[in-house]
């Protein structure tokens, strides 16, 4: 067959991912866990208490896109009971939007009104793993004001916007999850608020957190002041360093001399600190003896039924965690671009397509999790071209995690062929199947003799169209 067209390289490169102490008293499981989750929230940081109804991503951003995970939860209950299996309606991702609003000391109690902070963190029940998205607070979105109108604006006034209209940090929670839906087609069911006091004092309480810093997440002398009174030099070397409440917070808020992006690694690497040290003190298991103290801290619409029901899952993900951030750029293309508004602000224009890719990896399918999808061309001259847009389609609108181009077909295929090598992945396979409108009887089985072997072939044949073609 003719050699592999550039353009066809082109089309799959941005598609193909790389692999690789308080007072003892006796509280209900849902104060408990509350309180593990507004220690985890580092204004940003309640990864692994991801309690929330649960959510889907739904195709808002991108018309005739359907990235519907699944549907609303019928008896929350049910989750601490029994283990449903895995396409079961309880098994579906559960999403929590985190919020981190800047509150000084000479503030009213709703005067904060922009959030420092945006994260969603969502729990795959199947998987027992969590991912966290990051959103940088200079990402330049579409407002959608309670009085009708639309203006575009950073992503970090939305919450004041709910505040002031509706006069109550709810009101402005639900502003910020409407907004987040509107422009990434991401639904949000519950949410956690805090300020960054809060948060020094709850990192306090477990003894501090021991943070890897990496060189280019170094911070050289620095002075910084989180009331506009008072103020103090500090310096964050590379390497392991043991940071209070107030250090942890200051390391996290820090941009001075780099931009948002690099914060937004900062807190990330705040949160896996935080969550090591929970584990390691197996807070989980008993934390009500900090609750009484630090409760008034953190603000959520949860009731104690839901967090007391989910809390076996949160301990069940045992650590395991993956970031994300819409200031990652895709195999070298910039997800956010700088702009200067027509009121002079800088802001952070995203690209839809990568906003696309970013959010199905974040929230994939947990019969997906590290899986290896690789796209063979048997349909001759023209078949590369095919072979990259499928390529992108699976991981772009599917979320399939890596998916390849490999080498051409020894042999014309007159079908498109999907071939599984095991039975491990076998509903990824009939998921591609179904997207293909090939029958999933149509598969073929494989035995996985070799660990380098992808998990699905597909060969492009002469009968292949695109799905939604």
């Amino acid at each position: 067959m003719a050699g592999r067209a550039e353009e066809a390289s082109l089309l799959l490169q941005r598609a193909r991912p790389q692999r690789g102490a308080a007072r003892a008293h006796s509280h209900s499981p849902g104060q408990r866990f509350l309180f593990v989750l507004a220690l985890l929230t580092f204004g940003l940081a309640s990864v692994y208490t991801s309690l929330a109804l649960l959510t889907r991503v739904t195709p808002q951003l991108f018309p005739g896109q359907n990235f519907t995970l699944g549907g609303a939860l019928p008896n929350l209950a049910r989750i601490g009971i029994t283990a449903p299996g895995a396409n079961s309606q309880v098994n579906q991702r559960i999403n929590l939007l985190i919020i981190g609003v800047d509150k000084r000391p000479q503030y009213r109690e709703l005067d904060a009104y922009l959030t420092d902070t945006i994260m969603v963190a969502t729990l795959d029940p199947v998987a027992k793993t969590v991912n966290m998205l990051s959103i940088p607070r200079d990402t330049y979105i579409t407002i959608h004001h309670p009085d009708g109108s639309k203006y575009n604006r950073r992503i970090n006034e939305s919450y004041g916007v709910g505040v002031k209209t509706g006069g109550s940090f709810e009101s402005g929670a639900r502003q910020l999850e409407y907004d987040l839906q509107q422009n990434f087609g991401i639904e949000i069911d519950s949410w956690v608020l805090l300020d960054f006091k809060g948060v020094e004092k709850l990192i306090n309480a477990v003894g501090g957190v021991d943070v890897d810093i990496p060189y280019e997440l170094s911070v050289g002398e620095w002075f910084y002041s989180d009331d506009d009174i008072n103020g103090t030099w500090l310096v964050f070397p590379s390497g392991m360093q043991h940071l209070d409440g107030y250090h942890a917070v200051a390391f996290g808020r820090h941009r001075e001399y780099d931009n948002d992006f690099q914060r937004v690694k900062r807190q990330q690497l705040v949160v896996q600190a935080a969550v090591q040290k929970l584990l390691a003190r197996g807070l989980l298991n008993n934390p009500f003896d900090l609750w009484d103290a630090y409760s008034s801290t953190v603000k959520t619409d949860m009731s104690k039924a839901k967090m007391a029901g989910l809390a076996p899952l949160v301990m069940q993900t045992q650590g395991r965690m993956k970031t994300f951030s819409l200031a990652d750029p895709v195999d070298g293309v910039p997800t956010l671009t700088s702009y200067t508004d027509d009121a002079g602000a800088a802001v952070q224009l995203y690209d839809p397509e990568n906003v696309q890719y970013i959010l199905s990896q974040v929230f994939s399918k947990a019969a997906y999790a590290d899986s290896h999808v690789e796209i063979q061309n048997g349909y001759g001259d023209g078949g590369d071209a095919r072979a990259a847009a499928l390529g992108r389609y699976l991981a772009y609108s599917r979320g399939l995690p890596a998916v390849e181009i490999g080498p051409d077909s020894p042999q014309p295929a007159p079908h498109t062929t999907i071939i599984l090598y095991g039975e491990e992945r076998r509903d990824m396979a009939e998921d591609i199947a179904k997207w293909m409108g090939i029958p999933a009887s149509d598969i073929r089985v494989e035995p996985r003799v070799s660990v380098t072997l992808p998990d699905v072939i597909i060969v492009v044949g002469r009968d292949f169209k695109m799905p939604g073609g």
